[in-house]
């Protein structure tokens, strides 16, 4: 792990300053040269004096991480025997639900300590040396090596939309709906994306996508262009999401009723 991947982990709050430790002891010193090596020893030992006479303390960050962890754990629990779920669905609940535990197990840094760590790492000029060197697939998969992490580099628009254009060229649909994810309520437009899973006809990314990041898109507008594309057995696919059920309006599920069953009266002709 270099220290970019280290510093990204401490401040997005997935380690702890237990952890930030061991894993500055522990970087790969050949990556580096004698000088830089000597940046990260002295570093290391700015981390180990703030957590040596800074003590940690739960913040509202953290009291805010438990109190949607609980509720989420309370939405699964309420699913455990819904009978639209398929099992696969259900599966996957409680591999959510088991990993949410562990999560809300995790202690966390927070108060003094934490900002002190924060603005050292972030404001570190070998860290940013080292971000300011990815292309733009390489920062497409720092960004989203994580999902929903909290503290995503800030880039503009246009930054975004690069990253956007390189993952559709890769391929890369996981890493599009991770970057929607990271980017959930920071003003970004999602629509390239949205385009590109509905021209793969991709109903399960698509319906993450809307699943985790609905406040930010046009939900009519993208059941207009799947209802566009005439394939039937995807808009068919898209309705039978059953988790996509609560999001729709009435009126929205009825547009897509009323194609789905004009479409079965032409197939009955």
């Amino acid at each position: 792990m270099n220290l970019a991947n280290i510093m990204y982990r401490y401040i997005n709050r997935f380690d702890n300053s237990e952890e930030l430790v061991i894993a500055l002891k522990n970087i790969d010193k050949k990556k580096y040269t004698n000088e830089e090596n000597e940046e990260i020893k002295q570093l290391l030992c700015d981390v180990e004096e703030i957590v040596t006479t800074i003590p940690n303390e739960i913040d509202e960050i953290e009291t805010k991480r438990i109190e949607n962890i609980n509720s989420i754990l309370k939405d699964f629990e309420r699913n455990w025997n819904n009978e639209n779920l398929s099992q696969e669905e259900k599966e996957l609940i409680h591999k959510h639900y088991n990993n949410l535990l562990k999560d809300k197990e995790k202690v966390r840094d927070g108060g003094k300590r934490f900002e002190k760590l924060f603005t050292l790492l972030t404001r570190h000029p070998l860290v940013g040396k080292e971000c300011m060197q990815m292309e733009d697939l390489e920062l497409l998969e720092f960004i989203t090596q994580y999902i929903s992490a909290p503290v995503p580099p800030e880039i503009t628009q246009e930054d975004f939309n690069d990253l956007v254009d390189i993952g559709i060229k890769e391929d890369k649909r996981e890493a599009l709906w991770r970057l929607a994810m990271n980017y959930n309520h920071k003003g970004k437009d999602f629509s390239k994306i949205v385009d590109y899973f509905i021209e793969k006809r991709d109903d399960y990314y698509l319906a993450e996508l809307i699943c985790g990041v609905e406040e930010d898109l046009d939900l009519d507008a993208i059941i207009d262009k799947a209802l566009e594309t005439d394939d039937i057995e995807f808009i068919r696919k898209m309705a039978n999401t059953s988790y996509l059920h609560p999001i729709f309006t009435e009126e929205q599920k009825e547009k897509v009723k009323n194609v789905i069953q004009k479409e079965k009266k032409e197939e009955n002709k």
